[in-house]
């Protein structure tokens, strides 16, 4: 359900990547949460920020890939400059705030919650 609330659709074939692509992301960030708390389960507080890491996990991936849908995801290049006869218009780009950046941001901020961890974690010997 996090997925299509930011517009991506998963195929609906079991066997598909994405399918696949989505049970590694949630096996990782399952595996992170477990040794970084020394728990066997995932506590009921952190389920939400472990659905936002696989998340995370999974658009990181596919981003990587080249597989993210290009008509909800386009992170082509807009014109930075249109000249037309005597008029000329410049856009003013930040590095930091084009659709890539944006995204790679939100990345970022999905994938990174350990804060969140400190109250959960055990100590083992």
């Amino acid at each position: 359900m996090r997925l299509s609330a930011f517009g991506v659709a998963l195929s609906s074939d079991p066997s598909s990547s994405d399918d696949m692509l989505l049970k590694f992301a949630i096996d990782k960030v399952t595996n992170h949460i477990n040794n970084q708390t020394n728990l066997t389960i995932i506590p009921v507080g952190l389920k939400s920020i472990a659905i936002d890491m696989a998340v995370g996990e999974f658009l990181l991936t596919k981003k990587s890939m080249g597989l993210l849908d290009s008509e909800t995801l386009n992170f082509e290049a807009v014109a930075k400059q249109i000249q037309d006869g005597d008029t000329n218009v410049v856009f003013a780009i930040e590095a930091n705030n084009t659709p890539e950046a944006q995204f790679n941001a939100f990345l970022a901020y999905l994938q990174h919650n350990e804060a969140d961890f400190t109250r959960y974690r055990v100590l083992t010997w």
